[in-house]
């Protein structure tokens, strides 16, 4: 008879989390923390890496954080060597790492805008997946999730190229990824949120707001904590079965 609790538990899993210290990643670290699991978050910023172990400690022990630029090779690979090295085990992986800053049209964005977006939102889970999948087939077992966006599901004018591009790519990237790695115990899925309240959302005006929210069927933003609910969902022993999937989230609106 299956134990229909242990489809749910992570307890003892080593999960990492790539742009965790801040919105979705953050809310999925603490979530995977709350579930048993032990964490390893990767940023860029150090004083948003201290603040995002002491949040994810009020859910779980064993927390830490590991500097790192993901779109880097040498970052990424010492990361989670640094991991493993504490550990011995990556169980989860998902790739939070992402976002942009500007929203140019297509005759103002320049080559080197256009390959930054692609290296952060595309790139840097490339690099992750290739560095954990050793790992993962050391142990016969793995669940992998990356981070999309609603942006690469359908064309959204206020979206940038770069970011729209680069998270279609996602999808193809795990498709592609998922049938490799499937017959291995390794199974990479995908989400696509909607508009999440984030702190990226603190730039937006309060009527572009209202636009945004008019747009979305269900009436509301999503929240972190319900993408990282629906991420956790992926990474759990039950979900074995679901391998190259682009699960959506939000909220019924295919316009962002």
């Amino acid at each position: 008879m299956t134990d229909l609790n242990a489809l749910n538990d992570v307890t003892g899993q080593v999960a990492v989390v790539t742009g965790g210290t801040q919105g979705i990643g953050l809310a999925c670290a603490e979530r995977f923390a709350a579930g048993g699991a032990k964490v390893a978050v990767i940023g860029r910023n150090a004083a948003n890496g201290e603040a995002a172990v002491a949040a994810i400690k009020r859910h779980g022990e064993h927390v830490i954080y590991l500097q790192g630029d993901c779109t880097s090779g040498p970052d990424m690979a010492a990361a989670f060597a640094e991991v493993d090295r504490q550990w011995g085990r990556i169980d989860i992986l998902v790739n939070c790492a992402g976002g942009f800053t500007a929203s140019p049209r297509l005759d103002e964005i320049d080559e080197d805008g256009w390959r930054k977006g692609i290296e952060w939102n595309l790139t840097s889970k490339f690099l992750a997946i290739r560095l954990v999948a050793p790992v993962m087939k050391r142990a016969g077992y793995g669940r992998i999730v990356n981070v999309t966006s609603v942006a690469g599901r359908g064309g959204i004018v206020g979206a940038p190229l770069d970011y729209s591009a680069a998270k279609a790519g996602v999808e193809g990237l795990t498709r592609r990824v998922a049938v490799e790695l499937g017959p291995l115990g390794i199974t990479v899925n995908a989400v696509a949120p909607g508009t999440t309240m984030t702190p990226r959302l603190s730039r937006m005006t309060e009527r572009r707001m209202e636009q945004v929210i008019a747009r979305i069927p269900v009436g509301r933003l999503g929240k972190p904590e319900e993408i990282a609910h629906g991420i956790f969902f992926l990474c759990t022993p039950g979900a074995g079965y679901v391998n190259g999937a682009v699960i959506d989230m939000n909220g019924g609106s295919w316009t962002g």
